[in-house]
């Protein structure tokens, strides 16, 4: 969600890392550490290797002022200079060729390293980015590539995104709120290209249907409809009065400046955007998800495997998804008819009800359930905030904002209200947010001091799929009898399936929409309401829901694997020490990292 740049375009991780590296390319042009100045050296040495990550990630961070202020506090104790302030730019026709020159660019200078001479956290660091540059390639075939998935989205685009994003906006000093100032003034030339790259999409016939552009227009307007009263000018307020080291003049004068900015640049640029999308409305004409656009299959997968961390074919995807429908299916006939007879408890719809609490008391709760199964983090600090009013109907029902990788102990968890039907739905939404989820995997795993070029190769799969496992252990924790949560898990889970189903089904083995109304169909799901919505969200949200499915599923194999080679020497705290010592990764790399730790008992240090 942080990484603005790099969550819309598929090769501008590659591009953001590679951008600038002077001493890296002199390093490489005069052999490194090597004393044979042929072009075919090796670069041998640690040292030389983490000169590389260095400036990978110095070059990642730099990338524009927003992903700048949320990975770092303080740049400068780093050796990083700070970026201009602004969002960075919008892809543009020279983007894509650039990508592939740096895609080669660091395939070459990868080929200098001698990966013997590399201490294990930089092979991991290593292999990830050799299977990044395998999949960027398939990526960037293709011009129109870029153009199949946009900047603006129903549920996750950019315009969804950026609010919260612009609230969060950390002061550590009062230059950051000069920066932030700035910023603002930034947005209207931003959306101004973002607009341009919408309408140059749609030219190419990849633009969004009108559900999804309808569903896009709804967001617009219920964040502009209370100008004087935005949320980026209350926010702000609060953010200043509590500022110390400012006087009332300055006070003021900063408030005046940013409502100023909210109304002429920000909301403007709501405005222009709200006119395109209304403008737009009824040019796509791509009937499907990206399977039905030109090679969209092996675009589609490709992006499933960089964004899960998976190597499973689609084929293998497909198999996978349709054997735990069947067997998560028929567990819940089993527990509703089976011997504890929850059927009836069910329809009476006395199932799924806890003590009642806040979301203060369920953390607090949490925290005590993982104390034996699951590693210690130190005291950290979690604020709890509700989304605002104009953004809750088209929000998640609760999301995590990562904190900066020097300044980790300060985390923030917003909840949606007008998503949250029932308490144990709040719980269980913590517990993926917070304990043990998002909060407790990343803060966990930033305290092990890894190299920070870990944080710009995150793997949604692996920490959705942290999160999502989290979320099942938290119906066992919500004081239910073993049954009935299992039986609230596995329909939960089976929803997920169902999704993840049809996102496949639509984006990489190219279903219609006549398709998913038949699967659906063979589930009892016939109202065409509910067929049309999730039909709607997996071509406009395109593979979303696999991350959290598959990235569950992944975890689950890992934990059984682990569970099947050691039998009753098996400890679940020690499994989760493993898996989050080791942090984002692919998972066939953990794979082959666990068989190693477990069949050689070798203590891994992956965290680079």
């Amino acid at each position: 969600m942080l990484k603005i740049v790099a969550l819309i375009l598929i090769c501008s991780l590659v591009t953001g890392l590679l951008g600038g590296c002077r001493s890296i390319r002199e390093l490489f042009e005069n052999g490194g550490a090597s004393d044979s100045d042929a072009d075919d050296s090796l670069i041998i040495g640690e040292d030389n290797f983490d000169l590389l990550m260095d400036e990978m990630f110095a070059d990642w961070v730099s990338n524009d002022a927003l992903t700048m202020n949320y990975f770092l506090a303080d740049p400068y104790a780093m050796g990083i200079e700070r970026p201009e302030s602004t969002f960075g730019e919008v892809l543009s026709e020279g983007s894509l060729e650039k990508a592939r020159q740096e895609t080669q660019d660091l395939s070459d200078r990868l080929d200098r390293f001698e990966y013997t001479s590399l201490r294990d956290d930089q092979k991991l660091v290593y292999e990830i980015l050799r299977r990044l540059i395998d999949l960027s390639r398939i990526l960037e075939l293709e011009d129109d590539f870029p153009y199949y998935t946009g900047y603006i989205r129903p549920l996750n685009g950019f315009q969804v995104q950026l609010p919260v994003l612009l609230a969060e906006f950390n002061f550590y000093t009062a230059d950051d709120i000069e920066r932030y100032i700035n910023l603002l003034e930034d947005t209207h030339r931003y959306f101004t290209e973002i607009i341009e790259f919408e309408r140059e999409r749609s030219r190419r016939g990849f633009f969004l249907n009108e559900d999804n552009t309808d569903s896009v227009i709804e967001q617009i307007e219920s964040f502009i409809e209370n100008r004087e009263d935005n949320l980026l000018i209350a926010v702000f307020d609060y953010k200043i009065d509590s500022f110390s080291g400012l006087s009332n003049e300055q006070r003021e004068q900063y408030k005046s400046r940013n409502r100023e900015a909210v109304l002429s640049s920000v909301l403007q640029a709501y405005d222009d955007l709200l006119a395109a999308m209304i403008e737009l409305r009824g040019v796509g004409i791509n009937p499907g998800g990206l399977a039905a656009l030109p090679d969209g299959r092996e675009y589609a997968h490709a992006l499933v495997r960089l964004r899960i961390g998976t190597d499973k074919s689609a084929r293998e995807l497909e198999r996978l998804l349709d054997n735990w429908i069947e067997t998560v299916w028929f567990t819940i006939i089993d527990l509703l008819h089976g011997e504890h007879q929850l059927i009836h408890k069910f329809v009476a719809g006395d199932t799924g009800i806890i003590e009642a609490g806040t979301p203060e008391s369920y953390i607090a709760k949490l925290q005590e359930h993982i104390a034996r199964d699951f590693p210690q983090i130190k005291e950290t600090q979690l604020t709890i905030l509700e989304v605002h009013e104009s953004l809750q109907e088209h929000m998640s029902p609760a999301f995590y904002l990562a904190p900066a990788i020097d300044r980790f102990n300060e985390n923030v968890v917003y909840i949606n209200p007008s998503s949250i039907g029932d308490d144990l739905f709040l719980f269980t939404v913590l517990a993926h947010e917070s304990y043990p989820g998002h909060m407790y995997q990343t803060v966990y795993f930033l305290q092990q001091s890894p190299h920070p070029i870990r944080a710009a190769l995150s793997n949604t799969g692996y920490t959705e799929g942290w999160a999502t496992y989290a979320e099942m252990a938290s119906y066992f924790f919500a004081g239910l009898d073993y049954e009935e949560a299992a039986l609230l898990w596995y329909l939960r889970f089976f929803d997920m399936l169902l999704s993840s189903v049809a996102d496949l089904g639509v984006n990489v083995n190219g279903w219609s929409y006549g398709d998913v109304a038949d699967f659906l169909s063979e589930y009892g799901i016939t109202d065409d309401t509910v067929v049309r919505n999730v039909f709607n969200r997996v071509v406009g949200v395109p593979l979303m829901s696999l991350n959290y499915t598959i990235g569950y599923i992944e975890m689950t194999e890992l934990h059984d694997e682990a569970e099947a080679t050691l039998g009753n020497d098996f400890n679940l705290l020690d499994f989760h020490k493993f898996v989050l010592d080791f942090g984002p990764a692919p998972f066939p790399i953990l794979h082959e990292r666990m068989r190693n730790h477990l069949f050689n008992h070798v203590t891994l240090a992956p965290a680079a």
